[in-house]
């Protein structure tokens, strides 16, 4: 592993000069030179048009055309837009808090009322050429990522050149991201993991990256076989449901996870079935990347990256780096805190206890949702657990709840939990599910959770 020594705009200069290997394929059968080529037509078409916004929403999922659309908007000042979901209501929801009036597509797709598609053309295309007297600002606000969250209340980050091309500069030379790289990712582009490891990461490395984005085991393992896959993008709820597979790949030399915690069990069980070490990546669609630990290895801590700045006050861990979103607030010197309680562990590493934001009050007490998850984790037949609190009839209290995956009986569990935690502390509902649902980019979706709730009175 190792760092790159150039500041961000020398980086940016040898990017925005073309591409390093012009046939070398992208994504999509496209080659490097042809997103470029496409980079500047969209890059004409939005200096014509779209003067007068800031603004413009991109919907697409081919990664050739979401990697020039960002492109094209670095060259010409342009903010776009990423939302959490490209379905017709998404958008239209998306419409009432966003201002936008263009789309750029690779496809025709409902659009909200007033929006005008543009969708892009095919090679070929005028050739690309660079522009050396164009200056880029890398302080610019460049994306707005929309994210769900775990409430599904979606929520608006900007992030700016330096945050996540700085970021995928950093993590292209820290793990040695090359041109002799393929790269399969099951995480969606719109989510800022998937941005940052299946789009731009690899292009800024020259790497492969598969177009598709797999998500059953099955389609998972044949994606990584047929493509020679040399690192794999995925998620917690990817790597549970590869536990017992073997990928059978030789050419597969890094995994990552990120997007939620990775449980020992399963990383340790895919490095056992094909002999490659998961990478878990610690951060938010906020901070950036933050740290990693292999638990393969025996890391119980996470080791920051060298170019992130971390501190722990009274239990809290702050942050701080050229990853961190504009307009956070809440800054000490610099320093943002999270919502995550930590240890210090030995040689600048740190180790996780869980959200403080999971502190809740039933009935004037203050209720750890951390602990009465890790609780219901340790007992016989769960394997996943989440706790949350819904509002109960008259809507002025709250009462836990919780959701486990696995061979459990729900008596059972009610017994052990009362033989550790007060009257008040325990889920007063507990709902055995085959399988915890989860949205496409790894999160628990606490709207499929919630709906388990539904016919149960509070």
């Amino acid at each position: 592993m190792k760092t790159h020594p150039l500041p961000i705009e020398d980086h940016l200069k040898t990017f925005l000069s073309g591409p390093m290997d012009p046939q070398m394929i992208y994504a999509d059968g496209v080659t490097y030179q042809e997103v470029y080529d496409l980079a500047a037509w969209l890059a004409r078409w939005l200096r014509k048009n779209v003067s007068g916004f800031k603004t413009v929403l991109l919907c697409a999922d081919n990664k050739a055309v979401i990697m020039a659309a960002l492109l094209a908007a670095m060259m010409e000042r342009k903010t776009l837009i990423l939302p959490n979901t490209l379905s017709g209501n998404g958008l239209e929801e998306l419409k009432c808090t966003a201002d936008f009036s263009y789309a750029i597509m690779d496809k025709l797709r409902p659009l909200p009322k007033g929006i005008e598609a543009v969708i892009v053309p095919g090679p070929p295309l005028p050739p690309f050429k660079p522009e050396f007297n164009l200056t880029i600002d890398p302080d610019i606000v460049w994306v707005q990522l929309y994210t769900g969250g775990s409430t599904a209340a979606p929520k608006v980050w900007n992030k700016t050149i330096r945050n996540l091309m700085g970021e995928a500069f950093f993590l292209s030379c820290y793990f040695d991201v090359t041109p002799r790289d393929r790269i399969v990712a099951t995480v969606p582009a719109y989510h800022i993991y998937g941005l940052l490891y299946s789009i731009l990461m690899p292009f800024v490395a020259s790497a492969f990256v598969f177009g598709d984005t797999p998500y059953y085991p099955k389609e998972i393992i044949r994606a990584v076989r047929a493509q020679n896959a040399t690192i794999l993008i995925s998620v917690p709820p990817h790597y549970r449901s590869l536990v017992g597979y073997c990928l059978e790949s030789e050419t597969l030399r890094l995994a990552f996870s990120s997007a939620g915690m990775l449980t020992d069990e399963d990383g340790r069980a895919f490095t056992r079935n094909n002999r490659v070490d998961v990478v878990e990546i610690y951060g938010s669609t906020e901070t950036g990347g933050i740290a990693t630990r292999i638990r393969a290895r025996g890391e119980t801590a996470f080791t920051p990256f060298e170019c992130v700045a971390v501190k722990i006050k009274r239990g809290y861990l702050w942050v701080q780096s050229d990853f961190l979103s504009p307009g956070l607030g809440g800054l000490d010197s610099d320093f943002f805190k999270l919502g995550d309680r930590v240890e210090a562990s030995q040689n600048g590493r740190f180790m996780l206890l869980g959200r403080s934001d999971g502190i809740i009050k039933v009935g004037g007490k203050r209720v750890d949702m951390e602990t009465i998850r890790q609780i219901l984790l340790e007992q016989k037949g769960v394997t996943d657990a989440v706790t949350f609190s819904l509002p109960v009839s008259n809507g002025r209290e709250n009462q836990i709840v919780a959701v486990v995956e696995g061979m459990a009986d729900t008596a059972d569990l009610s017994k052990r939990l009362a033989l550790v935690l007060e009257p008040y502390a325990r889920p007063r509902s507990i709902k055995i599910v085959d399988k915890m649902p989860f949205t496409r980019a790894g999160k628990y979706d606490r709207s499929a959770l919630e709906t388990l709730f539904n016919n149960t009175i509070l």
